[in-house]
């Protein structure tokens, strides 16, 4: 990049005479359509011991948003700017990623599992990256073959970096290959490859799970045997029970969304086992993600990086109302394969994804809390105040470029690529490490994905689920999970929301090709 070659000089300079000890490593860590309740720390039964220790000497936010897609999450993370449905391709040829950023300040900068976009992470300032170009994949076999030959179920052949080379189809020689693991894995031997050097490091880990198709370990899958054969009802009613007896929700401010639900009673038995079975696994691959997780801690723990490193851990978008059958042109389901293996290609579908976002409304792929609305930790030993365990400011993914240029005291360009920066419009969240209130925003919370449209300002939000859908407005300060609307009795409010949303809207495509 132009403007990396111009300034690297200034930035060594600069370097030297920064003390690498004073600038903390940074870890950002990314699920796939996870839900907001299926972490034990937010009021989950799946075992996360590893989420809930970072939470307990860490810090939880209540209102973490996302884009309520994959894709466009991916955009406004990597360059901290908001990106609709039709911008966030082109979004990232207008301004540096944060792995340009970090690695011009002075950083070791590595990528490991999904990125899910046309850039390719090594040319876009990354020193490292293992993984692959696409959205998702087979967890035991990215290829489009299995190791003998066969035929199995895969979507598109997807092209990996694997061992800093490109690579499709990329299947794998170990048959025992799971993608989570192996994500962790090659992170963490670049970590003791660079534990000599005299840097920080930023790694992001994009992990895939627990996004389709529903694979797991046998180990991990036989933990959670029985755990969801009560059905619907029942598991959500319990993560609400949890929530507001561990102080995760306030009752009178967070009532269940009464949000229809299958009736699990009115649910075919034989298809109540498979329903089951499909829970089962998406909490098996969480807990394996937490397992992973443990991992990369010890590892800090091991070499002493724990204390000045900074973890964050969110959400892509929120659990997944897909029952996708994607991989039907290479593969004909004969109804013997084994759950959670290589052979089957399964989805939690709506029902769970319901249960999987409570207390929130409705799921992945639309602006309401159930879409937008992530859990996230912050854990950093030496910056985040001691018995500061909560955070109940509204706060954003695109909030995560400031804060890497805060913590790195690296800088945002002018210009990009011989023309003007498009410039980043979060803000940074240290403030919030020490409870102290946040940076007044100059553009306000918008979102746009599919039918999915919202505006966040301050307490209120206006959101609908179809553009020629009418506004619904909510007061989230005493409404978290919009089953109020406000719309008619506010009618003038809801003007001057809609106003802000085609300022944003504009705004979001500006000088974009």
């Amino acid at each position: 990049m132009n403007w990396l070659i111009k300034t690297v000089s200034l930035a060594f300079c600069s370097f030297l005479s920064i003390s690498a000890d004073s600038r903390p490593n940074i870890i950002i860590m990314m699920a796939d359509d996870m839900g907001y309740s299926d972490i034990g720390c937010y009021g989950g039964e799946v075992a996360t011991p590893e989420l809930n220790n970072l939470a307990t000497n860490g810090l939880r936010y209540s209102q973490m948003y996302n884009t309520s897609k994959c894709t466009t999450t991916r955009s406004s993370l990597l360059t901290g700017r908001y990106v609709d449905s039709k911008s966030y391709s082109a979004n990232y040829e207008a301004g540096p990623t944060f792995g340009e950023v970090a690695k011009d300040a002075g950083y070791r900068t590595l990528w490991s599992g999904k990125n899910h976009s046309h850039i390719r992470p090594p040319e876009r300032g990354f020193d490292r990256f293992y993984g692959f170009q696409g959205g998702a994949c087979n967890f035991w076999n990215p290829g489009n073959k299995t190791q003998d030959g066969k035929d199995f179920p895969h979507i598109i052949d997807y092209e990996w970096m694997v061992n800093d080379k490109w690579i499709k189809p990329f299947i794998p020689e170990n048959e025992s290959y799971y993608m989570t693991d192996e994500i962790t894995t090659n992170a963490l031997n670049w970590l003791d490859e660079y534990k000599a050097e005299e840097k920080p490091f930023l790694l992001y880990l994009a992990y895939n799970a627990p996004h389709w198709p529903l694979h797991a370990k046998k180990e991990d899958i036989k933990k959670y045997e029985g755990v969801y054969d009560g059905g619907y009802q029942a598991i959500r009613e319990a993560r609400y029970k949890k929530m507001i007896q561990e102080g995760i929700i306030d009752a009178d401010t967070a009532p269940l969304h009464p949000q229809p639900i299958t009736d699990w009673n009115e649910v075919d038995p034989e298809e109540q086992k498979r329903e089951s079975k499909r829970m089962e696994i998406h909490a098996a691959m969480i807990d394996n993600l937490d397992q992973n997780i443990g991992r990369v801690v010890n590892w800090l723990k091991d070499s002493g990086e724990l204390e000045n490193t900074l973890i964050l851990f969110f959400v892509d978008n929120g659990a997944s109302e897909e029952r996708t059958k994607r991989y039907e042109p290479n593969y004909v389901v004969t109804g013997k394969e084994e759950p959670g293996s290589v052979m089957t290609y399964d989805c939690i579908g709506k029902q769970w994804s319901l249960v999987a976002n409570t207390p929130l409304h409705l799921h992945k792929k639309t602006s309401f809390e159930g879409g937008i609305n992530s859990p996230m930790i912050a854990h950093w030993p030496k910056g985040i105040s001691k018995g500061h365990s909560w955070s109940h400011q509204p706060v954003h993914l695109v909030d995560i470029m400031s804060t890497v240029i805060d913590l790195s005291k690296g800088s945002y360009p002018k210009s990009f690529n011989g023309k003007k920066a498009k410039p980043k419009e979060g803000i940074s969240l240290r403030p919030s490490f020490s409870g102290d209130n946040l940076e007044e925003r100059s553009t306000k919370m918008g979102f746009q994905w599919a039918k999915g449209y919202a505006l966040r300002d301050h307490d209120w939000k206006i959101v609908r689920l179809g553009q020629s859908k009418p506004w619904e407005l909510y007061n989230m300060k005493v409404d978290r999970t919009e089953t109020n609307n406000l719309a008619s009795k506010m009618p003038e409010k809801v003007k001057a929301m809609n106003a802000q949303w085609e300022k944003w809207n504009k705004q979001v495509k500006a000088d974009l090709k």
